[in-house]
């Protein structure tokens, strides 16, 4: 007879055998019950994106944007501190883990409150005969806010230089060179007078420097700041002939803070003396409207002007000088410019979601909070997005989620005096970000039009940007039904690629620089813009002007505000695949084709100089080498990555460290010449217009006006060098992504 164990043992068997029985049933019916495609089924971690995207509101974009435009915001003041403490305070409160304020004590410059900057005409006694406006008229129901800052140009040097006036146009290199080479001008001892347009305004200042002049005018122009048919703001969106765009007229070439070149404006940081800082102009400078240009330029005699390019739309002759016309010839132009430079300290808001699976990788959104006066548009469009983003990614971290990659997010400071905010605190973190830093998104003005998407970015996202487009419904009237990819594709086609919508270079100008440019960490920006093939006046009429308020946003650029949401789940789902994709969404391939369709661009533009090639022995078959190379193992890298097996973290791990550091390989140590801060061999700012990205910029730089260089073997071996160092920098890039063996 068994024992009561041996029973027991049977019963626990059959038990055991009922409940195996239950669960093959259970699970064969899941089985066959589950769809038979298995790319049907929702990854949770789709479900979280859709649950994001579809979280934010145009409702709330525009609450914030009310929210942080009731005051100015210029940085150094106790307004902009407050205004970082309210969004530390929401950040917060929107669930990051973690939120500080973050300071640093850099240069700005500011006009003296006693005795305010004008432009007179004097005649032959030194009598004033006009004057310029001391301040914009403030826009209906702004009459009584204080702190408004008058129009002027930071960093301006200090003086009241007088003599005769000299109109440059934009002030570009070829117009200086037009007025000397072709005119026979002398900008010497004389003042300048320059439109505002094309270029940055730091560079018109730099040319005219170079050209002798010892002031500079800057002016709007209507025919570059008014579009056709459109009234002047309140009762339209154009800039009002009273109206003056401030800004800064520095030369820093991504250096920071002029006072602590390359490193951190910390308490312990050493200094130059402030005279000698980085890119300060030696000349007095100041930001006019278009009635008190007219009055300037109302009796310019002189030369004619040498072309019909050269003149605007006011009712004046565009003579470009120099001086007045005869019945006024002993009238002079006097500036009186009296701002004055100061370290100040200013604050970064700097929150953080920390990843789960690779919290050492980050991925950063940052866009700037200061702003020249109320900042309707630049930046508080951009900081009002910024915020909804935050908030809702602060909504799924509450229902348990988190971010695969650690997400920063960042209000920087200080950004119109030069990039201030972001550079220092890039350079105080440089070695956590060139070790860890995987993608930096810029979110400054979300729109300076209401026509079609603007993107810049490096190649390796333009297969993140399409895709991410085409998930999110277009905006625009017309495209109903239809995505976002469609709407900008038929809008803005590529003229580089077939059968894509245009997506455009890095240049400056923006808080990406520091990351792009210096540390070389993948980036890209994105807002809503005008048609650049119709709408020619420059950015938009009411840049850096005291118009720039809530209401010309919300009366005019976009009512509903869908504009902005449409920016808000770009700049977020760039943010949110970069974050959580197992893989970084990254594609190598796109950038063989870039570099390659650059080093053509740069090489067709050599053959205007098929002669001096010959003599001097100039190639550029080791580039094209180069690229061929890089494509190659470009294409061999991405077959790789179709095979990985996404459960061996450490393989993925691998290949997304390869495809991190791919844009930091393009890093030069030693810097562009005279630029030691814009260290990217591929992409740099135009040396003549800062705003514009230039490709392979050490041979184009090297190239540009070589015709008139003094010495032509030197300049040509210097075209050798340049073109050499490209080809090592592409070789050497293709190197990182060979298998490793």
């Amino acid at each position: 007879m068994a024992g009561p164990r041996a029973a027991g043992g049977r019963f626990w068997a059959i038990l055991l055998g009922a409940a195996a029985g239950l669960f093959l049933l259970g699970f064969l019916i899941g089985w066959f019950a589950k769809p038979t495609e298995k790319m049907t089924s929702v990854s949770p971690d789709e479900d979280m994106k859709t649950t994001f995207m579809t979280e934010m509101k145009a409702e709330n974009i525009k609450q914030f944007l009310y929210n942080f435009t009731r005051l100015p915001h210029l940085a150094g003041t106790k307004e902009n501190l407050y205004l970082a403490q309210q969004v530390q305070a929401e950040w917060k409160e929107f669930g990051l883990d973690s939120v500080q304020l973050v300071h640093y004590d850099v240069l700005l410059s500011y006009p003296d409150d006693t005795k305010p900057n004008y432009i007179s005409i004097i005649d032959e006694y030194g009598n004033e005969t006009f004057n310029t406006s001391l301040s914009e008229p403030p826009p209906p129901g702004y009459e009584a806010v204080r702190g408004v800052v008058p129009p002027y140009s930071a960093f301006s040097a200090q003086g009241m230089p007088q003599g005769e006036l000299v109109y440059v146009n934009y002030g570009r290199t070829e117009d200086f060179l037009k007025l000397e080479r072709e005119m026979g001008i002398n900008c010497t001892g004389k003042i300048v007078i320059a439109r505002y347009g094309k270029i940055f305004r730091g560079n018109k200042v730099k040319n005219a420097e170079l050209a002798g002049a010892t002031g500079v005018i800057l002016y709007s122009d209507p025919a570059d700041y008014c579009a056709p048919g459109v009234d002047p703001y309140p009762n339209g969106w154009n800039l009002p002939g009273g109206g003056a765009q401030r800004g800064n007229v520095l030369n820093l070439n991504g250096a920071g803070d002029p006072l602590t070149p390359g490193y951190p404006a910390k308490e312990y940081t050493y200094r130059l003396d402030k005279a000698s800082g980085v890119g300060l102009p030696k000349i007095p400078v100041h930001p006019i409207g278009y009635h008190d240009a007219e009055s300037l330029l109302r009796n310019m005699g002189g030369h004619p002007p040498p072309h019909d390019s050269w003149k605007g739309s006011l009712n004046v002759s565009y003579n470009v000088g120099p001086g007045f016309t005869t019945n006024y010839s002993t009238s002079k132009v006097k500036m009186h410019i009296h701002s004055h430079n100061e370290i100040t300290r200013i604050y970064n808001v700097i929150g953080t979601i920390r990843g789960t699976v690779e919290p050492d990788r980050y991925v950063i959104l940052g866009g700037h909070r200061d702003s020249w006066v109320f900042g309707g548009i630049d930046p508080q469009s951009g900081a009002a997005v910024v915020h909804e983003i935050v908030r809702s990614f602060g909504k799924l971290k509450m229902k348990g989620w988190r971010p695969r990659r650690t997400v920063i997010f960042a209000s920087w400071d200080a950004e119109e005096f030069g990039l201030l905010g972001s550079t220092e605190w890039a350079e105080e973190n440089v070695k956590v970000l060139q070790t860890r830093g995987v993608a930096y998104i810029n979110a400054d003005s979300s729109i300076e039009g209401n026509y079609t998407l603007r993107v810049d970015c490096t190649p390796l996202m333009y297969r993140l940007v399409y895709n991410l487009t085409k998930e999110i419904p277009s905006p625009d009237e017309g495209f109903e039904g239809k995505s976002l990819y469609d709407s900008w594709y038929e809008k803005n086609p590529s003229t580089e690629y077939k059968e894509v919508p245009r997506i455009n270079k890095l240049g400056s100008g923006n808080d990406f620089e520091v990351f792009f440019q210096r540390l070389g960490i993948a980036s890209g920006r994105a807002r809503y813009s005008k048609n650049w093939d119709v709408e020619k006046y420059s950015s938009y009429p009411v840049y850096h002007s005291v118009y720039e308020t809530y209401e010309i946003v919300e009366s005019f650029y976009d009512p509903t505000f869908k504009n902005h949401l449409t920016v808000a789940q770009v700049r977020g789902g760039l943010v949110f695949e970069l974050a959580n994709s197992v893989v970084l969404p990254f594609d190598c391939r796109d950038y063989a084709s870039a570099v390659s369709n650059y080093a053509h661009i740069i090489y067709n533009l050599s053959r205007n100089y098929e002669e001096e090639v010959s003599t001097y022995n100039v190639s550029f078959d080791a580039l094209f080498s180069a690229v061929k190379n890089f494509t190659e193992i470009a294409a061999s890298f991405h077959e790789r990555l179709q095979q990985i097996d996404i459960n061996n973290l450490l393989a993925v791990r691998s290949l997304n460290d390869q495809l991190m550091f791919l844009e930091r390989a393009f890093i030069d140590p030693l810097g562009l010449p005279g630029r030691p801060f814009y260290r990217h061999v591929i992409f740099a700012p135009s040396s003549h217009n800062k705003y514009a990205g230039e490709s392979f910029p050490g041979i184009y730089d090297a190239m540009f006006d070589i015709e008139n260089k003094a010495d032509q073997h030197e300049a040509w071996e210097e075209v050798k060098r340049q073109i050499s160092i490209a080809a090592f920098t592409v070789q050497a890039a293709a190197a990182t992504l060979k298998e490793i063996s």
